[in-house]
């Protein structure tokens, strides 16, 4: 039988309170995989942190969202520290996800349609004229 995998996130940029969450969360039972966003990837010692953790499962969640070149850039940047899930905004085209997936290698892209911060109002007011839950589909 396959385990269940989590992910459990690492939001804060404070290493202390990351190294506490991923040695708190060690099990056997199921399979634990720890997100880390653009604020931790950002920190001083944030990239650096997650190039050390060996037989983890990383989720970088940076939503990109840049020009084809700057996201085939980034992506190459990011194999050398072994993540295993990358998030990519599905708005940055269909050219930018297929070339990202082409040079991802072992990592798999994650579509990002609609922030979860945004609401129906908040849409309207960027200038989409779906609901969440339409835009979502449609994307």
């Amino acid at each position: 039988m396959k385990k269940t995998k989590i992910f459990i996130a690492c939001d804060t940029t404070n290493l202390a309170k990351v190294k506490k969450i991923i040695n708190q969360s060690k099990t056997n039972k199921i399979k634990i995989g720890y997100k880390f966003g653009l604020e931790f990837m950002n920190s001083k010692k944030g990239r650096q942190f997650i190039s050390t953790l060996k037989g983890k499962i990383i989720f970088v969640d940076l939503k990109l969202n840049d020009t084809v070149n700057t996201m085939i850039s980034t992506v190459k940047a990011l194999r050398d520290i072994k993540i295993n899930y990358l998030t990519v905004h599905v708005s940055s085209g269909l050219a930018a996800l297929k070339a990202v997936k082409k040079v991802s290698g072992k990592i798999k892209i994650i579509g990002v349609t609609t922030l979860t911060s945004l609401n129906n109002n908040d849409l309207k007011l960027i200038g989409y004229n779906r609901s969440v839950k339409h835009l979502v589909a449609h994307q």
